[in-house]
């Protein structure tokens, strides 16, 4: 996360200097810029197929959950990369 006063479409190139405990310093720059966008991506074909089936009384089963979410992203600005979605605190 960069964290700072970065105006919309701004062109970062990000530089990490690393040092471990033995003193070995590794630096890892980006070759092209990294993209501030302050909007959220397009997205578009959102689906959800949520299934919870919890049978018994020898019908068996027991629980089993099921959950489904499709979608396609883009962002013009950024070009992002990939979207995610979670569901609590696991990412699916």
């Amino acid at each position: 996360m960069i964290k700072g006063d970065l105006s919309h479409n701004s062109e970062v190139y990000v530089t990490v200097i690393t040092e471990n405990h033995a003193g070995i310093v590794r630096a890892f720059q980006t070759t092209s810029p990294v993209i501030v966008d302050h909007t959220p991506p397009d997205l578009d074909k959102v689906t959800v197929y949520v299934e919870v089936v919890k049978v018994n009384i020898t019908g068996d089963i027991e629980l089993r959950e099921d959950v489904t979410v499709t979608w396609s992203a883009s962002d013009e600005t950024s070009g992002i990369n990939y979207c995610t979605c979670a569901l609590g605190i696991q990412t699916l």
